[in-house]
Parts: structure tokens; sequence; C-alpha cells
């Protein structure tokens, strides 16, 4: 008779036990993953923290945290990661009542890009291991991998022969909003510029000198296709590279820069692109746009016509060099970008290419063509 009371008590609970897992168990259980800044550049390591909290008095005695994640962020401790198409993790806790527990993971940004975590899966058991219970929960995540910056020495000539062309393409004209320096009166002085603070101060007539206006502005324009046999990504990816470093440095000397590509945004899907701009949010809009480019999603309009469309876009605006990065030698590519050109004097193409390749391209005279030698990796 004992044993019998003793084995339907035992059945009892292990019942009650069952149905109140699987009715509370992710009451008040929160899981949030969380990066430890916003963005990084290609070669970096941040840190994601996952944050699990159970504010109840029901124990987990186990619960799996998965989720995953793009596979160019690895993880410097490769257990409970797995890669294939995707970073997928999964780690095991063990959560007590009322306890807060928290996990830092360190990873190295290895590929330029924008990655996100959308959602984490959580598993669980009972006391006695005799079910387990699956919930999915909502995350946002989301971490900039910039492009890394290229030797500023190998950069030099052809930013050189940008600036010359500005400087001495550029239209002068006084701000009357910027005074640069006061200096004597001149007959020829018109009175509307007469400093009369200065004046009495003096008691000399003075007259402002104001600084001048330049509205040139550079427009970058980014190739993510190849016309070669097989596409070689890393010219690609060294495009970017490029654009990202010239871009900033163009920034940090006040001339204003847009940019226009045939990539796709990974967040919109639609063709990446962002008026022109100064300052530093602008700096930062370049380096996230140019994170977010997908080489890889197909289709996407041809440079060509990318070409055509930035020579109808500009036609209100006659101050723009235009700068093509692309690794393709195609002829049609060297007559648009010849005809775009003759609306952008002093124009660039920068063409990525191999140790040793034969150069193809045909100059057309009306842009200055630089090449950027990218050596094989192979390690």
């Amino acid at each position: 008779m004992k044993l019998f009371v003793m084995a339907l008590t035992a059945l009892i609970l292990w019942t009650l036990q069952g149905v109140l897992y699987r009715k509370l168990w992710t009451k008040h259980l929160t899981a949030c993953l969380a990066f430890d800044r916003r963005s990084a550049v290609e070669g970096e390591r941040g840190v994601l923290t996952e944050t699990i909290t159970n504010a109840k008095s029901l124990p987990l005695p186990i619960l799996h945290v998965k989720f995953q994640m793009g596979k160019d962020l690895v993880f410097t401790s490769s257990s409970n990661s797995k890669i294939t198409d995707y970073n997928y993790r999964s780690d095991i806790f063990s959560c007590m009542p009322w306890q807060k527990i928290r996990r830092n993971l360190e990873f190295c940004c290895n590929k330029r890009g924008y990655y996100t975590i959308s959602q984490v899966q959580l598993v669980s058991y009972d006391l006695f291991f005799s079910g387990h219970f699956v919930t999915f929960m909502d995350v946002d995540a989301g971490f900039y991998v910039y492009p890394r910056a290229v030797d500023s020495c190998r950069m030099e000539p052809f930013y050189r022969n940008l600036m010359g062309q500005i400087l001495s393409r550029q239209a002068l004209l006084p701000d009357p909003f910027e005074t640069q320096s006061v200096r004597p009166y001149e007959p020829y002085d018109p009175y509307r510029i007469v400093n009369w603070k200065a004046t009495a101060r003096t008691g000399s007539l003075k007259v402002n000198v104001y600084a001048p206006t330049a509205s040139w502005q550079v427009m970058f324009l980014l190739d993510v296709d190849s016309d070669r046999l097989w596409k070689d990504e890393a010219l690609t990816e060294e495009a970017i590279r490029l654009c990202g470093s010239y871009s900033q440095r163009l920034i940090k000397e006040g001339v204003p820069v847009s940019l226009r590509t045939n990539g796709r945004d990974s967040i919109t899907g639609g063709q990446a692109f962002i008026e022109a701009g100064a300052g530093g949010s602008h700096a930062r809009a370049i380096m996230d746009l140019l994170a977010r480019i997908r080489i890889d999603l197909v289709p996407h309009p041809s440079m060509e016509q990318v070409l055509e469309e930035t020579a109808c876009f500009s036609t209100g605006h006659d101050k723009v060099i235009c700068i093509l990065l692309s690794p393709s030698q195609h002829p049609s590519m060297a007559r648009a970008f010849s005809a775009l050109c003759r609306r952008a004097p002093g124009s660039q193409w920068i063409l990525p290419v191999r140790p040793g390749e034969d150069v193809r391209l045909e100059h057309q005279g009306d842009f200055s063509v630089f090449f950027w030698e990218v050596p094989y990796d192979y390690s």
C-alpha cells in the first residue's frame, strides 16, 4: 500500500510539475542580445553580450539560447558555434529563481557588412527532463563593419591630382557671411565692405576680406560588377575600401561628397545612393552605406546604366568631379564614363587590377586613369 501511495504521489508530482513548467516557464523570462558598440572596422574585434533574466520563483535547470548571425563575424571561442551559411550559436545556461545572467562573447570582424540578429530561440526542460519547451523571442541587434582604410601614401597621386583640379577650376566668390581677415582700405574698395568697428579702433579705414566660396563637389561612382569570367570579389571589396578612404579624406577637407552605385542596400533592397554633403554625420552616413552594400544581390542595374542616369541627374550642377571605382575594363564602360566626363572635367577612373594583369582599358582622353594593384591573398 505504501509503495502504491508513493508511486501515485510521484506520478501526481511529475504531472503537476510538467503542467506547471509548460504554462509558466516563459513567464518573466527575457533574453537580450546587444553589441558593445555600433560599428567597427574590418579586422577589429567586438563583443556581443547575452543577457538572460529569470524574474520568477520557478527555476530553469537547463536553458539553451540559440541564434544566428553573419558568418563573417567569427567568435574567438569556437565552442558552442558552427559556421556554415551563417554563424550558428548555442549556449547553455542554468537559471535559478530571480537570477540575471550576463555573458560576453568576443568576435572578430572578418569582412565588411551590416550584420543583424533578429530572433533568439529558447529551449528548456522540466525538472525531470521528461519534456522540452521551445519559444522564440524577437531581438533587435545591428552591427556595422566598415571597410578598412587603404594606404594613404598610395592614394597620394590621385588625391593631389583631384585637389589640383578643384583648386584650378573652382570659381572663387566672396562669402559675405564669413570674414577671413581685415586689411587697410584701398581706393578701389566699395564702402559696403568697410569694417567700421576696426576703423574706429585703429583710426584709419579698414575693410573686410571675405573667405572664398567654392561650389565644387565630388561624386563617387562605385561599380560592384565585373567583366571577368569569374567575378573577383577581392577587387570589388578593394574598390569599396578605396571609396571609403577617399571620401573620408575629402570630407575632412570640406569637399562635399555624394555616392552612386549599382550595388543594392542590404536594408532597403533598393539601389544604394547618398546625396552630396559634408561634415562628421555625412562621413558616417557614407561609411554606413558602404557597409550595407551587398555585391551578391541580383539583379542590379549595369554600371553603364548608372553612368547614363548620372549624366541626366547632374545636369543642374556643372561643378561636379566624378570618380569611378571599377575593376571592369569593358569598352562600353569607357564610352559611358567618357560621355559623363564631358560635363565633369578633371574626373578620374581608379581601376583595381591584379599584379601582372593585362590592361585593356580604352582611354578616351576625358578623364585620368589610375591603377590600384591588389595583390593575391595566399593565406
